[in-house]
């Protein structure tokens, strides 16, 4: 606990000072005895605010002369008030300072840390030597000047700078770039015996970047590719990723048609079954209904059984098949039938009971048998379902009885017996 305050405390005490020390405006004092490189970043620091230096022969800020890159770190916007500095020709830099562009240097003399564009190029650089690891073959090592060229057994130089770094929890740690005059990155220089050695392929052993041509060595301690690489995905990666795509969407809709189509067979089947329990149900209705309706017919057709009366007024019996058949049109042919033969078997038993009943002749004389038994025909045939009378026809001309309606008679002429009337006028 107490390292991490006391790195904390470190840590806040640096920020302050560098605060304090870039405060200096332009046209202000400055010591440039403060000029100077940080312990952990090596950056170039001194008194005055970064768009400005301290100048040596006034010992005060002035705007800065130059710059080094396109946009310079916590400049203000290019305007006319405050313009960006230039940048400096081909064949002149701009030193970390930033008090005016200076010729580049030859080789052996001073530089600055990592200022490989002080250097002058090698000549031979767009061919052979020049690299990203250096500027057209120039590098910067030790503050001096080299070309990049030295070739397999060849003793070089070597330039270690350790860099300060900070881990999420507040931690540092130690960053070591190695740096040489070797031809990188196919070779390197051993610091063993300080002369260049072949470079490591993927996958090797090693200890240090630069010992890999990728110059990035794992924490497996073994060669990998760079960062940042492009990762090149091969052909049958691709057919196998489509075809698992398409078969995916395949499946998808396959699933989707199964269960549409399970769901729209449940659906048409709860519609049958909807359908099937309202069939029912109507038939049902129609039954209660017919068996509603035949249960009423029956009483009225116990109350029709005796809807005809005789010459005394006494109620005829009539069956109900007797009924039906006065009211089905099919059977008219075999009533008559059925009839004829009655009269026939019955001839006898009817001239007696005529004779009975009339005592001889009426006012106007007696009906023949045939003409009687015509007026039964007639009454089967053409008069409707209903109460009838034989009524005395003597008013008419020719004699005899008729088949009169009974209601009509009892309505017209009531006698005796409630609204019976008597067929004979008694």
């Amino acid at each position: 606990m107490l390292p991490l305050i006391v790195q904390a405390a470190t840590s806040i005490i640096l920020a302050s000072s560098l605060a304090r020390a870039q405060v200096v405006e332009v046209g202000q004092t400055c010591n440039l005895a403060r000029n100077r490189l940080t312990s952990t970043t090596h950056q170039f620091l001194s008194d005055c605010v970064p768009r400005a230096y301290c100048d040596p022969a006034t010992s005060t800020c002035k705007p800065r002369g130059c710059r080094r890159d396109e946009f310079p770190f916590k400049f203000p916007p290019d305007t006319d008030d405050t313009p960006l500095p230039p940048l400096c020709p081909d064949g002149q830099f701009c030193p970390d300072e930033g008090d005016q562009c200076l010729p580049i240097v030859p080789v052996g003399q001073n530089c600055q840390i990592n200022r490989d564009d002080e250097c002058q190029p090698d000549p031979s650089a767009p061919t052979d030597v020049d690299s990203p690891w250096n500027y057209k073959g120039a590098i910067c090592l030790r503050f001096t000047c080299f070309w990049q060229n030295v070739t397999l057994g060849q003793p070089c130089v070597v330039d270690n700078t350790v860099y300060t770094g900070y881990r999420g929890d507040g931690s540092e740690f130690a960053s070591i770039i190695s740096r040489d005059n070797c031809q990188t990155p196919l070779l390197y220089c051993d610091a063993q015996d300080n002369t260049c050695k072949q470079a490591l392929d993927l996958n090797a052993d090693c200890t240090s970047d630069k010992q890999c041509i990728s110059r990035n060595c794992g924490t497996d301690n073994k060669c990998k590719l760079p960062a940042g690489t492009v990762i090149k995905i091969p052909l049958w990666q691709y057919i196998v990723t489509g075809v698992g795509i398409l078969a995916f969407i395949a499946i998808i809709l396959i699933s989707l048609f199964l269960a549409h189509k399970r769901q729209r067979a449940k659906t048409q089947r709860e519609i049958r079954e909807y359908f099937h329990e309202q069939t029912t149900y109507r038939s049902s209705i129609i039954a209660l209904h017919t068996a509603a309706r035949d249960r009423t017919s029956i009483y009225s057709r116990s109350e029709s059984r005796f809807s005809q009366y005789d010459e005394h007024g006494q109620m005829i019996y009539r069956d109900d098949d007797s009924q039906r058949q006065l009211l089905d049109g099919k059977r008219q042919s075999r009533l008559r039938q059925s009839v004829a033969m009655d009269e026939e078997e019955d001839s006898d038993e009817e001239s007696a009971q005529a004779k009975r009943l009339l005592g001889g002749a009426g006012p106007s004389g007696m009906q023949s048998r045939d003409s009687f038994a015509q007026s039964r025909l007639s009454l089967a045939d053409d008069t409707p379902r209903g109460s009838f009378d034989y009524g005395h026809a003597g008013s008419s001309g020719a004699g005899g009885y008729a088949a009169v309606p009974l209601r009509s008679s009892m309505d017209q002429q009531p006698g005796k017996g409630g609204n019976f009337k008597d067929p004979w006028g008694q």
